[in-house]
């Protein structure tokens, strides 16, 4: 992939970016390519262990489920002084065996504590960090906050049922991004808000459903699409979910 093309076509030139949860992944896919690329980047990487910086990289922990810890985040943002460009949030659960975390095939199968876990991380973190990072952008004319999302969130597209709890939380996630857009463009037009399903990539979040997938990405298969989905996006997008070719997904 050739970012810098993409990135002088679309004349989008984010300086600061913000990846969270990206310590490995779809993230961490992401943060290689935009290192590798011509563009004076600076890099910042969320997630919930300690890791060390590097030249191009800066991290941070963060909890992302819980508020406190973003309370924390932005006393450390404030400090710096930092605005950000493009947000990304890479943050998501599909399963947890350890602790009983797996999507349901019949709602016989429904499982409160799954539910829960579910809506906080996939739901709620998107939540928080519209919240409180819709405040640390800069003033650029086209700023951008993606959040990972993914089909199966889609009400009108459900013609087959199943995982229910993990279904629920992404309709919810695409819910708080819709609704925050709508808010926001009211006093920054320059925003935009989206969801974007990265289609079934070959991490551990997806490693015990890949057997069923037509078609699996690898991390940085998804990480390319993804990024010229980004790239693309105008300031009348916002509001939208989109797959990983820049189609829209309904709600």
């Amino acid at each position: 992939m050739n970012l810098d093309k993409i990135i002088e076509k679309t004349n989008f030139y984010p300086k600061n970016i913000l990846l969270l949860g990206a310590a490995d992944g779809i993230g961490q896919a992401i943060s290689k390519i935009l290192i590798n690329s011509n563009a004076n980047l600076k890099i910042y990487i969320t997630s919930r262990g300690k890791n060390h910086n590097t030249s191009r990289i800066k991290y941070y922990q963060l909890e992302a489920t819980e508020e406190s810890d973003w309370l924390k985040f932005i006393k450390i943002l404030d400090k710096e002084k930092i605005k950000f460009d493009l947000i990304i949030n890479t943050i998501g659960i599909l399963h947890d065996e350890e602790n009983k975390i797996i999507p349901e095939k019949s709602i016989k199968n429904f499982n409160a504590n799954s539910f829960i876990q579910n809506i906080k991380v996939n739901t709620l973190v998107t939540a928080l960090c519209i919240k409180y990072m819709t405040d640390y952008f800069s003033k650029n004319n086209k700023v951008i906050l993606a959040s990972l999302t993914a089909r199966l969130g889609s009400i009108s597209d459900n013609n087959i049922g199943g995982w229910i709890s993990y279904r629920a939380s992404k309709a919810a996630q695409h819910m708080i991004i819709k609704t925050a857009s709508i808010e926001i463009k009211r006093t920054n037009n320059n925003m935009i808000i989206v969801g974007l399903h990265p289609g079934t990539v070959e991490t551990k979040l997806s490693k015990p459903y890949l057997k069923s997938a037509s078609k699996i990405f690898d991390t940085n298969e998804s990480a390319e699409k993804l990024l010229k989905v980004i790239y693309n996006l105008s300031n009348t997008d916002t509001g939208n979910i989109y797959d990983y070719s820049g189609r829209i997904i309904p709600y």
